[in-house]
């Protein structure tokens, strides 16, 4: 029963989230729910193995379908500046791991919480491992909040200044 209060709360909190047009409301929105209805109750929310493996599947499926011919005609212009960028991010994320394990304050399974990807992909990589994926989602629901909440912000600032006429 504490299984179906909790998914029920996390269709709730998608549902809300993306009603309210917030990015990633579904996924960000169902683990909030879940989230508080687990903590707020004390449920013994654990999802059996088969469903778990399923969402698995179908977060690898969503992801996926994504992959198009065309997506995969655009691979060839922007192959070489992505792969720069994943390499520099995947340096910056570990070095970021190894500098809150000096300070003592790296979670479990540090490399992926500080890692680039997608907050279901890296989140899901942490449940399937075992491996603190409470910790890993907080991390990268902080990273994707910060980022929904500055980039326009810096956006609006830099093309402003870019704008404005030189003296």
């Amino acid at each position: 029963m504490d299984v179906v209060v909790a998914l029920g709360a996390a269709a709730a909190g998608g549902l809300l989230l993306q009603y309210l047009n917030v990015p990633g409301g579904l996924i960000i929105g169902a683990m909030l729910g879940a989230g508080i209805a687990t903590a707020g109750a004390q449920l013994d929310a654990s999802l059996p193995a088969p469903l778990e493996g399923a969402a698995f599947i179908v977060v690898g499926a969503a992801i996926g379908v994504l992959v198009t011919r065309e997506t995969l005609g655009a691979v060839k212009t922007s192959l070489l500046p992505g792969l720069l960028a994943g390499v520099l991010i995947i340096v910056a994320g570990i070095g970021i791991a190894f500098l809150l394990r000096s300070l003592g304050m790296a979670p479990p399974s540090e490399f992926l919480a500080t890692s680039p990807g997608g907050l279901s992909a890296i989140a899901a990589i942490a449940a399937e491992e075992e491996t603190g994926a409470v910790e890993v989602a907080i991390f990268h629901l902080v990273r994707v909040v910060l980022v929904l909440v500055s980039i326009p912000v810096l956006i609006q600032l830099l093309t402003r200044s870019s704008s404005s006429p030189a003296p």
